[in-house]
């Protein structure tokens, strides 16, 4: 479980809850950053303040992916893999965020290598590099930021599948506009103004005006 109070929101979310987090994008990176910084007392997992844990456990308990994750100059497998050691949450994580199908188009598939920053990729593969890295760590807690906004509508669709299967039993947090995330959210937080506006479902949320403005545009 997640407990965050930040300067502007408090929110909690439960063991193995998806819970998505609607709000204008800079109220969204500021609860991004704020997450980001594990020396905030105002952050704990299971009770305990992320500030308080050594650093791998603080990784094992909190990992943040933001929406400009950078790759880095190895293979894609290599990208993949960063700190896991568990070679089948890698091949699912590779399923699960469609990294699969970026690897079909290119030359030496998993094993090709990528430019600086991920460069040789769209920026929609990149995005699936990226969210492949962030599930194959299986942290307790996974906070993703926008992790599909450059995939087309297909291919979101499967990664909200894979997610829901992936972080299974896990804690995560989507904070994002896209419907079909939050679709498969368990619940969903429309902050406003640095409060919660409303909380339900996608669908309860989605009769609201506020909620309409901000997901459908």
């Amino acid at each position: 479980a997640l407990t965050v109070r930040t300067p502007a929101v408090t929110f909690s979310a439960n063991a193995g809850e998806i819970l998505g987090i609607v709000a204008v994008p800079p109220a969204a990176a500021a609860i991004v950053d704020f997450l980001a910084g594990s020396d905030d007392a105002g952050i704990s997992v299971d009770g305990v303040p992320v500030v308080e844990l050594a650093p791998d456990a603080a990784t094992a308990a909190l990992l943040v992916a933001r929406h400009d994750a950078h790759l880095f100059a190895q293979t894609v497998l290599a990208n993949v893999q960063g700190i896991s050691t568990d070679a089948g949450r890698v091949r699912a994580a590779i399923a699960a965020s469609d990294t699969d199908q970026v690897a079909q188009t290119l030359p030496d598939g998993l094993d090709t290598l990528l430019a600086e920053r991920g460069r040789s990729l769209s920026g929609g593969q990149r995005q699936r590099v990226a969210l492949a890295r962030a599930l194959a760590a299986d942290p307790a807690v996974l906070v993703l930021h926008d992790p599909t906004t450059a995939v087309d509508t297909a291919t979101e669709a499967r990664i909200a599948e894979g997610l829901r299967t992936m972080r299974a039993g896990r804690t995560t947090i989507l904070l994002t506009t896209s419907p079909t995330l939050l679709s498969a959210c368990d619940r969903v937080l429309l902050v406003s103004d640095g409060r919660i506006e409303a909380e339900g479902s996608h669908a309860q949320l989605a009769t609201g005006s506020s909620y309409r403005e901000l997901v459908f545009g």
